[in-house]
């Protein structure tokens, strides 16, 4: 595939974000800024920072899916400074790691930026204030990889520990802990249905369920140091880039690999995007060059070739890039090829074998094609022996030749013996139940005796008549449950066209449970699940759903009553209640009481935040997040306390009394020392407490601190 146009700037591609607006932003290793428009293809702006030179392959910076923030690192102070690109001004200098900042991201919300130090531990600020609201759960090694979700509310952080820690911000105390990776890992990305997507230093690519904290799936390996990955919206396909150029092509719903060697660039990937509304392919590297790939292109010279009837440089544009096979104009090929077929198979009735070669040269390009092709003249070369079996009521050579040479099946003489075979089982069944009528049955079903599968079937209705004739009753009076035990009791029974029309029925049936329960009728969906439940080939699915239906109803039920806590609990419990939209409205409520409350948090406010918090302070599932909050407060309080030059003594008093009421944290002692290195101040806080309040939010003082 070739490069459809390129961005060049002199320095490696460090940052690249694709932004909402379907702009593209970009930071190079000297910390300089670029936004470029990718329909007119030109820069639009930019800046030179005049930070010191970063490093590639460290993901230390980053810019908000909107462009207005900037994260940029200053390598010799050990600082991330946060850029305010609206009004062009740095606005504040984050320095809470010691060794260094390994790795930044922004929430998907571009409300919060997350910090990950090379000591491993993991901070969150507040994007428009720059003050730290929260810590999360620390890694043994330096973090290699951050991640939130769509809507910020699941956060995913990966360490050189092999280890990958999932947080969900809405109920604080849902911790996930995933491990299986054997090297560190490299990238996280959450995909729907709270699942995860993750790769490692050695090419492994795995898929979680994020609750269960359990592998679904394990890709096939790409063998390469993977550095980036992008998917489409739909999640239909995965790119995976690897730190040597290498890119693979993947299908993500069928878990397979379509191309290990789908493109390859001159130099490092740093950076991979997918815009799914342009079907551009971006890609950044370490020597400076921005390629893009337009994916749509493709198509269109596949059109163009398809008019020409130059099938063959469609293949060979399929091979190229296999995401063709998943367009709309591969399927107008296969439709080409199909009819092909089936005009070939009238000249080869005619023996007229040359001209079938000539309509099929077109497609035998492809190696798939071609095999098919192949065999298609390798059993007509029997045709002529078939058609005198069938002509001369030899069904027994004649059903032999069609199971060996498979494409006679296509045949009308097949559909002839067919039809007839199934012609005298509907007068067989009319006669069933008269004893008189043994010689006319046998007269019947004497040109089909020896044939494989009929010889089963008319076996079995002479020795098990009743068994049918019960069966038949269970179909008509709609007794499924029934019937199904008659199968398997009785597997001949599978032979009949009447069960395959008891499949076909419970296929109809999922499909309208699974209709009913999109629709909301959740009552309704767990009846039908009742149903559904009697086909064994359903039975798992309709397990599934009904338990889902049901939750579902009983949430719907409390939101109707307004019991607003018991909907929190019912979502803590089953997070995947979060794709539902009174979900999705409940939780745009408390997060606008919560960022509200978090902004009072921020300036030691406790009274103002209980006030604005007051709603969700006796709902447990919130509970903890108003805790976190006047967490928040008390550090702000104590920070504040220490600018202000409070005394050693209330100083010492504050973090003893903090440590008493939630234990020992990292961020605390990351504060006393933060103090420490301003003043002299002997505080020794104990790292085995673990306890976590558990009265009341009201009980909460208001301050931790003595004035």
């Amino acid at each position: 595939m070739k490069i459809s146009r390129q961005f060049d700037i002199k320095h490696g591609v460090h940052t690249m974000q694709l932004l909402d607006d379907g702009k593209l932003a970009v930071i190079d290793v000297q910390n300089d800024f670029r936004l470029y428009d990718l329909d007119e293809h030109k820069l639009l702006n930019g800046f030179k920072s005049k930070l010191p030179t970063s490093v590639l392959y460290i993901n230390n910076m980053a810019i908000s899916s909107d462009a207005k923030y900037l994260s940029l690192y200053q390598k010799d102070k050990k600082y991330v400074s946060v850029f305010d690109n609206t009004s062009r001004v740095f606005a504040y200098d984050i320095c809470s790691h010691p060794g260094g900042v390994e790795t930044v991201a922004f929430t998907k919300d571009n409300k919060y930026l997350i910090t990950g130090g090379m000591e491993g531990r993991l901070y969150m600020w507040s994007v428009s204030t720059g003050k730290k609201v929260d810590t999360l759960s620390h890694h043994h090694d330096s973090i290699s990889s951050i991640s939130s979700n769509a809507d910020g509310r699941w956060i995913a952080t990966a360490g050189y520990d092999k280890v990958i820690k999932v947080f969900n911000r809405s109920f604080r105390k849902n911790h996930y802990k995933l491990i299986s990776h054997q090297e560190p890992v490299t990238t996280v990305n959450f995909l729907s249905e709270q699942r995860l997507l993750s790769t490692d230093k050695e090419g492994m690519i795995l898929i979680w369920d994020i609750i269960k904290a359990s592998v679904i799936s394990r890709l096939p390996k790409f063998d390469a140091h993977i550095t980036a990955v992008c998917f489409d919206k739909e999640e239909k396909f995965l790119f995976v880039a690897a730190l040597g150029g290498a890119v693979g092509l993947y299908d993500l719903q069928e878990e397979k690999l379509l191309k290990i060697n789908f493109l390859k660039q001159l130099a490092g990937i740093t950076q991979m995007h997918y815009c799914d509304e342009k079907r551009l392919l971006i890609f950044g590297l370490s020597n400076g060059h921005i390629p893009i790939y337009d994916l749509k292109q493709q198509e269109d010279e596949f059109i163009s070739l398809m008019k020409k009837k130059e099938f063959h440089e469609c293949y060979l544009l399929v091979e190229d890039n296999p995401l063709l096979m998943l367009s709309e104009v591969y399927k107008i090929l296969e439709n080409l090829f199909k009819k092909a077929i089936s005009r070939a198979i009238v000249l080869l009735k005619e023996q007229k074998k040359k001209e079938a070669k000539e309509l099929l040269k077109y497609f035998n390009a492809s190696s798939a094609k071609r095999l098919i092709i192949q065999k298609l003249f390798n059993d007509f070369a029997l045709y002529s022996t078939f058609l005198n079996a069938v002509n001369n009521k030899k069904y027994i050579m004649a059903y032999s030749l069609a199971a060996e040479y498979t494409n006679l099946k296509d045949t009308s003489e097949y559909k002839k013996m067919e039809a007839e075979w199934n012609k005298i089982l509907v007068v067989i069944r009319k006669i069933i139940n008269d004893k008189s009528a043994e010689e006319k049955i046998k007269q019947l079903f004497k040109p089909f005796m020896g044939i494989p599968g009929k010889s089963l079937i008319i076996k079995s209705l002479y020795t098990n008549r009743n068994v049918f004739i019960l069966f038949r009753k269970h179909l008509m009076e709609k007794d499924y449950f029934n019937a199904f035990k008659l199968v398997s009791g009785h597997p001949f029974l599978e032979e009949f066209d009447e069960y395959e029309k008891l499949l076909k029925i419970g296929r109809i049936f999922k499909n309208k449970t699974h209709e009913t329960f999109n629709e909301g009728s959740y009552y309704d969906a767990v009846k039908l699940c009742d149903i559904l439940g009697y086909f064994p080939e359903q039975r798992e699915f309709s397990e599934g759903l009904r338990e889902k239906a049901n939750i579902y109803a009983e949430t719907m039920q409390y939101f109707a009553e307004k019991k607003f806590a018991a909907v929190y609990n019912m979502i803590e419990e089953h997070p995947y209640l979060e794709d539902a939209k009174i979900t999705q409205d409940i939780e745009k409520g408390f997060t606008k009481y919560y960022e509200k409350a978090e902004n009072y948090a921020a300036s030691g406010n406790v009274v103002a935040l209980k006030k604005v918090m007051e709603k969700f302070s006796k709902i447990k599932s919130k509970m903890p997040s108003v805790y976190h909050l006047v967490k928040i407060a008390y550090w702000a309080q104590i920070e504040q306390a220490s600018l202000n030059k409070a005394s050693d003594t209330s100083l010492k008093d504050a973090f003893l009394k903090y440590q008493k009421i939630f234990g020992y944290e990292s961020m605390l002692e990351d504060l006393l020392s933060n103090i420490q290195q301003k003043r002299s101040l002997k505080v020794t806080l104990d790292n085995s407490m673990t306890k976590s309040y558990g009265g009341s939010v009201e009980a909460l003082a208001l301050k931790v601190i003595d004035d």
